[in-house]
């Protein structure tokens, strides 16, 4: 999806939220986010690196690569990565780039997925560390994970959320969303949603959207922590 329409689609996301009722602005949200193929089909191939790096020398390459391929992302976008400009920033032959990776999207999905996995960390922190406090003090805590970690590095995790919508993710975000959900339950009685899957996938949707459309209007961190606050709390505290 091309960056344009992607941004689109935070910001209907974002409009949706406020105009469509809870239980149909979930469903919506499920059949959104899922990847699909270019045919409308959910994407089932999934691209893997070749090798796994078990030795410190071997997992050296593979940091190297991942590093210089961040740096072509952050100062020239997608247009001009490619396996022979990562291998040339990265000071390795073409042949050691290939031994771990197959072809560009490979080096991306790697990308994605450890950033997912850094996130979902973070989050999961955030999540357990302030048990039994109010709903709110919780909250404000997962919405300062999730900005504070895609504005790190904001013109690399822009690129990779967009193609995130192209490729998927490889992490495992089972622990992340069963943490999310559980927060959700601990406070049951306190929103004005039923607690389910449904509602937690539509929590994280509303975060994430609000959290892209800051960063691509360069937008501060402190102002995306407070309008996704606002938005999420919407959503949960009065339905």
């Amino acid at each position: 999806m091309a960056r344009s329409h992607f941004h689109q689609y935070c910001r209907r996301s974002c409009l949706a939220y406020f105009l469509t009722p809870p239980l149909e602005y979930e469903q919506m949200l499920t059949n959104k986010t899922r990847v699909r193929d270019g045919r409308g089909r959910p994407r089932k191939k999934v691209l893997k690196a070749r090798k796994v790096p078990g030795q410190a020398r071997s997992q050296e390459t593979v940091s190297v690569i991942l590093e210089a391929s961040a740096r072509i992302l952050e100062s020239e976008g997608v247009r001009d990565f490619n396996t022979n400009a990562i291998a040339a920033r990265a000071g390795v032959s073409i042949g050691s780039l290939y031994q771990y990776f197959p072809n560009k999207d490979a080096i991306l999905l790697t990308m994605i997925s450890r950033f997912e996995e850094a996130l979902h960390d973070a989050v999961l922190k955030a999540v357990q560390g302030r048990r039994g406090q109010e709903l709110k003090s919780r909250l404000r805590l997962l919405v300062r994970a999730l900005v504070m970690a895609h504005y790190e590095h904001p013109r690399l995790n822009r690129v990779l959320e967009a193609e995130e919508e192209r490729l998927g993710s490889g992490a495992d975000s089972t622990a992340f969303h069963a943490s999310v959900l559980q927060l959700l339950q601990d406070h049951k009685n306190e929103v004005a949603v039923p607690v389910s899957a449904a509602t937690e996938r539509a929590v994280i949707a509303i975060l994430r959207a609000l959290v892209d459309l800051g960063l691509a209007s360069g937008t501060s961190r402190r102002s995306t922590e407070q309008q996704a606050m606002r938005a999420v709390c919407g959503y949960l505290l009065y339905g």
